[in-house]
């Protein structure tokens, strides 16, 4: 979808126009999925954040001052309902789930040895495709800081 398109998908959205908006999020769901998915390690919880981020935002869209703001208030809440769910596993007292065989290179048993904010970080850069300077504008860790946890984390992953 080239510039042009999204700012007029962006403007019939705003203006109440459901299947603009239903283009716009489907170019926005592969990233959010991901970056739910691996920072969560529970695919019903991830859909489900994912569902009501994008109900919300739908109701927000009128108010969004440009184009460009939609992906970043996508995201900002997504990240924002990541991190309260972390918040709730942790009372929870929720088990890590458990990893695979031996030899056999398993993704996600990597993501669950990280803590939550260096699995966050990680699952938007790696499964998300977003920059660090996009990273920290939408979890609001400093971008110093998630360059110090990508590498941490991407030298720390046991890939051969």
């Amino acid at each position: 979808m080239d510039k042009r398109e999204y700012k007029e998908l962006s403007e019939q959205a705003a203006a109440g126009d459901t299947s603009a908006f239903a283009r716009l999020y489907e170019t926005l769901y592969r990233e959010m999925y991901y970056a739910a998915f691996y920072s969560l390690a529970d695919e019903t919880d991830a859909v489900k954040l994912i569902i009501s981020t994008a109900r919300d935002t739908m109701s927000a869209m009128g108010k969004l001052r440009s184009e460009e703001a939609f992906r970043a208030f996508m995201m900002k809440n997504l990240c924002a309902r990541i991190r309260t769910k972390f918040r709730e596993y942790a009372e929870e007292n929720r088990p890590a789930v458990s990893g695979s065989s031996p030899g056999e290179y398993d993704i996600k048993a990597e993501f669950e040895r990280l803590d939550d904010a260096d699995r966050l970080i990680a699952s938007l850069y790696i499964g998300g495709k977003f920059l660090p300077d996009e990273i920290s504008a939408y979890t609001g860790i400093s971008p110093a800081t998630v360059k110090k946890s990508l590498d941490r984390v991407l030298s720390g992953f046991e890939l051969d």
